[in-house]
């Protein structure tokens, strides 16, 4: 599996942008579309080049990236300052308990993290405390014995976290620790849809993006079923094409509510309702520019 081309995170009315090509990026945007001087940047030495495959904000303003190449969770200060982390541990291509291998994406929970690895494994999706200390794992289908099959995100809200797997074409929902159904959605002429991202309302509905065998963002219930179209395939203005990541403003009504779309390998981001309605697009070219945080500290700031 590819790294993915970037990922979203939405906290507080300010909207966090993960890019990379071998430096990796984060951006700030408000609500508006407007880049806010939080932006900052990074690569890791050993591996020679970083990627944000995942993001989140946890309730103290923490930045968490899920940083693939690097085999690292990176936790960051919301001004750009790396303040730990977990991994690399090295070892075989074996992933075991409370370890990480190609870190994927990441959830922040209330009190606790959702770290998803790439692959096929037994222990793709675990919890790790707030200090990362390890909890435990998600048991695919509810049985021990069954591998997740090529995780692409992890989402949460209202007490349900879904785990979206692109080689086994289906989304698995769980409530706490505990495996509640899975669930697969088709186009019109009856292929099963490749998973990409999902995002989660608190009333139990979810945006589920997919990827192939063509791009569209689909609106489920509480039960997975398909609701609606909200973007179709394509390059133009309201349509995706391979989006990787979608996030969704909560407390507002259907016709309030933004909806975020990264797509493009990275490159597009689009603004919808849940109406579906196109509100606008943000080009997204790697910055050309010091990140505004370095160029503070060359000027003698902080």
């Amino acid at each position: 599996m590819s790294v993915p081309a970037g990922s979203l995170a939405l906290a507080r009315a300010t909207l966090f942008v993960g890019t990379q090509a071998k430096t990796a990026y984060v951006r700030a945007f408000d609500l508006g579309g407007r880049e806010l001087e939080v932006g900052f940047s990074f690569r890791d030495a050993a591996a020679g080049r970083s990627a944000v495959a995942g993001l989140t904000v946890d309730r103290d303003h923490t930045l968490w990236v899920a940083d693939l190449p690097a085999d690292r969770l990176r936790r960051f200060s919301v001004f750009g300052r790396e303040i730990g982390g977990l991994g690399p541990f090295g070892g075989g291509p074996v992933l075991l308990p409370g370890s990480l291998r190609r870190p994927l994406d990441v959830e922040a929970l209330e009190d606790e993290l959702v770290i998803a690895c790439a692959g096929e494994s037994l222990h793709a999706v675990q919890r790790f405390d707030a200090e990362l200390g390890f909890r435990g794992r998600c048991l695919a289908l509810g049985d021990p014995t069954q591998p997740f099959r090529g995780v692409t995100r992890v989402a949460a809200a209202g007490g349900r976290l879904f785990v979206a797997e692109a080689l086994a074409r289906r989304v698995q929902v769980f409530r706490g620790d505990e495996f509640h159904f899975a669930f697969r959605l088709g186009d019109a002429r009856g292929r099963q849809l490749e998973p990409s991202a999902v995002a989660v309302l608190e009333d139990g509905r979810a945006l589920v993006a997919c990827r192939s065998p063509e791009s569209v963002l689909l609106l489920v219930d509480a039960g997975g079923r398909a609701l609606g179209v909200l973007a179709r395939h394509g390059e133009g203005e309201g349509e995706v094409h391979e989006p990787c990541d979608v996030v969704v403003e909560r407390g507002e009504e259907d016709r309030r509510a933004r909806v975020f779309v990264l797509d493009r390998d990275g490159l597009r981001l689009q603004v919808l309702t849940l109406e579906g309605r196109c509100l606008g697009a943000i080009a997204l070219a790697a910055p050309t520019t010091t990140p505004a945080r370095e160029r503070r500290k060359k000027k003698g700031g902080r």
